[in-house]
């Protein structure tokens, strides 16, 4: 579905993000099963432009060739092999949880917001990966219309809504320093990704 190379006697698998997308469009892929899309968004690449507005916001670093995919339903008597594309999936690696409660209160939230990377290339000759809101910039230029909408959608949830959501979790499960520094994480890249709104078409 991507691109990749061999280097040093290994394969690494690159994610090269054009032809992830391409990917996406060539197989004629579907909405995720039983999903309701926003209104505006018909195609499975234009959810899959969501998915990478939701790795910007919270930082997500671990979108790889394992972090997402189609589910195919075999054919019936009735109808044919259908493929769909996965719900999202695997966010485990975002909000600073690689992080010590130490290193959260003397790391500065937009630094830490600002190196996170994703598992994107832009060509296989690249050194390092995109970065989350890099990555989310190309493609909201390729998907203008679908990045609007998602936007959008970001754009409906409140201060409110996060604090509920983290008050929700236990304290067994989460300190209070993680909870708050995710949650200014969250903040932080809001307002980026509602400024980068500003450039699209």
């Amino acid at each position: 579905m991507a691109e990749g190379r061999w280097q040093k006697g290994k394969c690494l698998f690159f994610l090269v993000f054009v032809s992830v997308l391409r990917a996406i469009e060539a197989d004629r892929v579907s909405l995720p099963i039983g999903w309701a899309a926003p209104s505006g968004i018909q195609t499975a690449v234009e959810v899959f432009v969501g998915y990478l507005l939701l790795d910007a916001w919270i930082g997500n670093g671990d979108r790889h060739h394992e972090s997402w995919g189609f589910v195919r339903n075999k054919p019936t008597f009735t109808s044919g092999e259908t493929v769909h594309l996965a719900p999202t999936y695997d966010h485990a690696s975002s909000l600073g949880r690689d992080l010590s409660d130490e290193q959260r209160q003397k790391r500065s939230v937009e630094a830490y917001a600002n190196k996170c990377f994703s598992a994107f290339y832009s060509s296989v000759d690249d050194k390092k990966p995109l970065k989350t809101f890099d990555l989310f910039y190309q493609v909201a230029h390729a998907y203008p219309q679908a990045a609007h909408i998602w936007l959008e959608r970001l754009e409906s949830v409140s201060r409110a809504n996060i604090l509920t959501i983290f008050s929700r979790i236990p304290n067994t499960h989460i300190s209070s320093i993680a909870a708050e520094f995710a949650q200014k994480i969250l903040e932080f890249n809001q307002y980026r990704l509602f400024t980068l709104r500003e450039s699209l078409p």
